[in-house]
């Protein structure tokens, strides 16, 4: 038997104490009068307003706090700030600086959605400067080529956010795990970072960490949210008062 624990992950913690109560994702809906889709986002663990998140714990008749108290996890993890992406000249800007692509994408409601997802992930390729056109007119083209796909993707329902970060990547020897590691060079990249949402479930970050290699660190771009104080961190302050 699973136990519902207060370091579950937001997602896992509305998915146990539904199968705990003996509910199905929709008598969780009927419940708390949210949608089944809201339901199923909550078990995602994304991202949901307080009053859907206090619908929930309603539900469950729980304190709101009592069901979010594990979401500090994520809001400590690293994180790239996204903004959405409106216009053909961003969007190739995006990808005309970058050598590396991370895409994602929420669950979608039809084939529709998925079709134009799939398409601007296979136009972001290839990726770099040499997808920049020299010329104004064949720039231009570009732009409204993207403009056009980013415009159908609106009257879909969907939104783009995106941004790029830079990426230290070190060549290390270290006799595949075995050995001490030694820096053998270094080298810098940039990656894009490309997510879709809808109206109703935009992505405005991206825990991009988890993309990243053994030796790869990200810049500055990233951002590190400040971590509470650990009871070594305490002592410390403690004995320096």
């Amino acid at each position: 038997m699973t136990l519902y624990t207060p370091i579950m992950a937001f997602g896992d913690r509305v998915k146990t104490l539904r199968k705990e109560r003996a509910m199905t994702q929709e008598d969780l809906a009927g419940r708390s009068g949210l949608a089944l889709a809201t339901i199923q986002r909550a078990e995602r663990g994304e991202r949901l307003s307080a009053d859907t998140i206090a619908s929930l714990a309603a539900a469950f008749d729980l304190h709101a706090t009592d069901l979010t108290s594990s979401e500090q996890a994520q809001d400590d993890q690293p994180y790239l700030p996204l903004e959405t992406i409106r216009s053909g000249r961003q969007l190739v800007g995006l990808i005309g600086r970058s050598e590396s692509l991370d895409f994602g994408f929420v669950e979608l409601s039809d084939l529709g959605q998925a079709e134009l997802v799939e398409q601007l992930q296979a136009w972001c390729s290839p990726l770099g400067p040499s997808r920049i056109p020299a010329g104004a007119v064949g720039q231009v083209k570009l732009e409204l080529e993207a403009l056009q796909l980013l415009n159908a993707m609106t009257k879909h329902g969907l939104t783009v956010t995106g941004a790029t970060f830079t990426v230290t990547a070190y060549e290390v020897d270290d006799d595949c795990g075995a050995g001490q590691p030694v820096l053998m060079g270094q080298c810098d990249y940039v990656c894009a970072v490309l997510r879709v949402g809808t109206r109703d479930e935009l992505i405005d970050r991206a825990y991009v960490m988890d993309g990243l290699g053994k030796w790869e660190n990200p810049g500055q771009e990233v951002v590190f949210p400040a971590q509470p104080d650990t009871l070594e961190d305490w002592l410390r302050d403690l004995g320096t008062a």
